[in-house]
């Protein structure tokens, strides 16, 4: 499954309630609308891309102002757009916003926090 199929946009505190709670493991990227949204966020796609465990949910932060309030509520992390978090069982693990979101950062933190889900050709009956 690509990363197009996996992504949810999260409109309002209810959808940011229902994502966390229905994914053990996820990413969330705030959307602002300067050229540093998609400059950053082309910069951890490819690392999200091949990482189907771990879906993505996308706030449009301008738009969506509750959903990135309840995110800000909900982790203890400040409201920064652009801005990636990943969790790990509902929590928090990795922060990063504005040009600290490199590539290399949410690499570091996807070996660090999140091990692959073996490939159904690994997982030996």
């Amino acid at each position: 499954m690509s990363l197009k199929d996996r992504v949810r946009f999260l409109t309002t505190a209810e959808d940011v309630d229902a994502f966390l709670h229905g994914s053990r493991d996820s990413a969330v990227f705030k959307a602002g609308t300067c050229h540093k949204t998609q400059e950053t966020f082309s910069r951890v796609q490819g690392h999200l891309e091949g990482r189907e465990d771990l879906p993505l949910g996308v706030i449009r932060v301008v738009e969506a102002r509750d959903a990135s309030n309840r995110l800000a509520q909900l982790t203890g992390i400040a409201h920064e757009s652009p801005q990636i978090v990943l969790l790990r069982d509902g929590r928090a693990v990795f922060e990063r916003n504005n040009w600290s979101i490199t590539g290399e950062a949410v690499a570091e933190a996807l070996h660090e926090y999140f091990t692959p889900a073996p490939s159904p050709r690994e997982v030996v009956s």
